[in-house]
């Protein structure tokens, strides 16, 4: 049994983490307007071939990716959606 259904059980909710979704929503939208306010810096940077240029657009796919699936679990758990538990 995990952490979450035994609380469930016992009637004990969690607070909801209001904190942590407004900081991976900054987090989130700062990475988009730096993208937008440095696209072509980016560009020139991410179209080198040499050394380990080739690599960060990997890199930052990785942080978006990670920041924006973070903003949006915690929106998700904010509103009480959760996925169905088999037993």
């Amino acid at each position: 049994m995990i952490l979450g259904e035994k609380l469930r059980e016992e009637g004990v909710e969690r607070p909801k983490p209001y904190r942590q979704l407004v900081v991976s929503g900054i987090v989130s939208g700062a990475l988009y307007l730096l993208l937008y306010l440095y696209s072509a810096e980016i560009m020139t940077s991410f179209t080198r071939t040499d050394g380990w240029y080739p690599a960060l657009p990997v890199i930052a796919a990785f942080a978006f990716s990670f920041a924006h699936g973070a903003f949006t679990a915690y929106f998700w758990d904010v509103l009480g959606v959760t996925g169905k538990h088999k037993k």
